[in-house]
């Protein structure tokens, strides 16, 4: 009888190890091996993550290490289909700048895709690394740079003057029309994490007049706008001698990149930046 109990446990030991080990090649089968990112972040978090060699195709707005790393197959809104197609790819990663209809054009060509929203917070940014990191099997290496990023901004936090009265900010983000960041978006931390309030707090959309930002006379500016456009406003800006941030000539012009479509990393980089040009 006690054989026979041995056998029988024995028995169900291995089939459980055998379910394992398949499960494991399942699971290490169905890892992506081919991806497309169609949003600059999501391409950045793709190198973060040690992930370049998956990459076959990108926008040409994402920022490669090096040239030969994937095929550009679509401008920041509009994907070549049939290019993109050509390239096997087995995961196609999307934002909200992609259009419902080209998920849905990937899908029914049988194509995974894996949608990540405009993040609202810091928080949603490190959820998508997160989500990310386990979707191509790179988790523990996802939640170290997170944890990382999460030390770092505590960090950088912990400089802003306790005894500072809070500072009004204005963030330009588009010159024509002129356009602020609001609240509910991951760029509305900036402010909150740099103990500033945001003269635009009222706005539920980006939209706003150069005499509304007159009126409203911010303590600092910041523009982060592409290219030369930034300087062209800095400059603009500097010529209004009633502004607050000019008389404390406070007006900074802010890497869009990092700024406008960070991973967590970029986002405390970013912060670090913010927070030193406003108190010293």
């Amino acid at each position: 009888m006690k054989n026979r109990l041995f056998q029988n446990f024995y028995r169900k030991v291995g089939l459980l190890s055998l379910l394992c080990l398949l499960f494991g090649l399942f699971a290490q089968a169905a890892t992506p091996q081919r991806i497309i990112s169609l949003a600059p972040s999501l391409t950045k978090s793709l190198y973060m993550l040690g992930a370049k060699d998956l990459l076959v195709g990108c926008t040409n707005f994402c920022t490669l290490q090096n040239p030969d790393d994937a095929e550009v197959v679509a401008s920041a809104v509009k994907v070549n289909l049939e290019k993109a197609m050509m390239l096997k790819p087995d995961l196609v990663l999307t934002s909200s700048l992609t259009s419902p209809e080209t998920k849905r054009s990937f899908e029914k060509l049988g194509v995974e895709v894996m949608y990540f929203p405009y993040p609202k917070s810091y928080q949603a940014m490190c959820d998508y690394l997160l989500q990310l990191g386990e979707k191509i099997g790179k988790k523990e290496l996802a939640e170290k740079l997170v944890a990382e990023s999460k030390a770092r901004l505590a960090k950088v936090m912990a400089t802003v003057p306790k005894s500072f009265h809070k500072l009004r900010v204005f963030m330009q983000i588009g010159a024509n029309p002129l356009f602020t960041v609001v609240p509910n978006t991951f760029m509305q931390d900036f402010i909150d994490f740099s103990g500033c309030e945001n003269i635009a707090s009222d706005l539920e959309i980006g939209s706003i007049t150069r005499e509304g930002v007159l009126v409203r006379n911010p303590d600092v500016i910041f523009v982060i706008l592409m290219g030369s456009l930034s300087a062209d406003e800095k400059e603009k800006w500097e010529t209004y001698p009633i502004l607050n941030a000019v008389k404390n000539k406070k007006i900074f012009v802010l890497d869009s990149e990092k700024t406008c479509s960070p991973t967590p990393l970029d986002f405390t980089d970013a912060l670090e930046q913010m927070i030193g040009l406003i108190y010293n």
